[in-house]
């Protein structure tokens, strides 16, 4: 099962929340995020958050809807409106979650949101943030990258070091490379082909899909 979170960032494309939901069993709304299904004509499951930051007519039409759940929260809390639906997300027991609405000006908030690609790792929950320029997610384990030739890639280190990081397939080899957290050495980097086989191992990988 898949389920959806809309948060309050970057606003995705129509054409993205559609791709995503062609799949999907539940789509959960955080906040803000509501204003952008509402100006695409979209209804979500549930819609939670503290509503500071969502306009008023989106508000009411949706908890109106007899189709959309409305959970709310109190404006001081000790957590993120994207954390709590993630928390919602995970009590479905879903085999994947993706996070459209996470990127954008708020950095803070973009950090809390890659946290989440851990808990959702820690679940075993496979977990993804997307925009209309990026896929990111978090890997514990040796992968095959699948794409086009010539799209981007790059890899960061979620932990103090990962151990002996091999890339196959890609522009620019590595070979038992011990990469540390904050090591720019793995920024944009190239498929050959339409595979690439990333092994390490141990650590937690960050990984990048990005176009411009």
């Amino acid at each position: 099962m898949k389920v959806v979170i809309l948060s309050g960032g970057n606003a995705p494309s129509i054409d993205l929340i559609e791709e995503e939901l062609k799949d999907s069993s539940i789509l959960i709304c955080a906040d803000s995020g509501a204003n952008v299904l509402y100006k695409y004509s979209i209804i979500p499951d549930y819609l939670m958050g503290d509503f500071d930051s969502i306009d008023e007519k989106a508000f009411r039409h949706f908890d109106n809807c007899k189709e959309c759940s409305v959970e709310k929260f109190p404006p001081e809390k000790d957590f993120t409106d994207t954390e709590s639906v993630v928390e919602k997300a995970l009590s479905f027991n879903p085999d994947e979650i993706v996070l459209l609405g996470c990127t954008g000006t708020r950095v803070d908030h973009m950090l809390g949101s890659i946290g989440m690609l851990l808990k959702c790792l820690k679940e075993g929950v496979r977990c993804y943030i997307k925009d209309d320029f990026n896929v990111i997610w978090l890997t514990d384990k040796s992968v095959k990258l699948k794409g086009k030739r010539k799209d981007t890639f790059s890899l960061h280190a979620y932990c103090d070091r990962v151990e002996d990081l091999s890339i196959y397939g890609a522009k620019y080899k590595l070979d038992n490379y011990l990469l540390k957290i904050g090591d720019s050495r793995c920024v944009s980097n190239e498929f050959l082909n339409e595979e690439v086989d990333i092994t390490f191992s141990s650590g937690l990988l960050l990984v990048f899909y990005s176009k411009d």
